[in-house]
């Protein structure tokens, strides 16, 4: 497993209104409000509620299930997108 950034999770937590939690190994959250980038093509898959329910944590990245097709996103990216708003 490639991990970035020396960032862990411990786990990711879907939220209502497209919101997802993360908690971090060293106690550290971050909630980061998805709703604006689902409608763009990187973010789109995860538009579908249940998608978003799917989410979780493995190692450095957020992992949703797409049917059975995962979709992978960096938690550097998450932050990222937080830090845009």
């Amino acid at each position: 497993m490639e991990v970035r950034y020396g960032i862990f999770l411990r786990s990711a937590k879907p939220l209502p209104g497209h919101r997802i939690e993360l908690i971090f190994k060293n106690g550290s959250t971050a909630v980061i409000n998805m709703e604006r980038r689902i409608g763009t093509l990187r973010f789109a898959r995860i538009a579908d509620e249940a998608v978003f329910a799917s989410a979780k944590a493995e190692g450095d990245k957020v992992v949703w299930l797409d049917g059975n097709t995962p979709f992978a996103v960096y938690c550097s990216e998450l932050l990222d997108a937080m830090m845009m708003d």
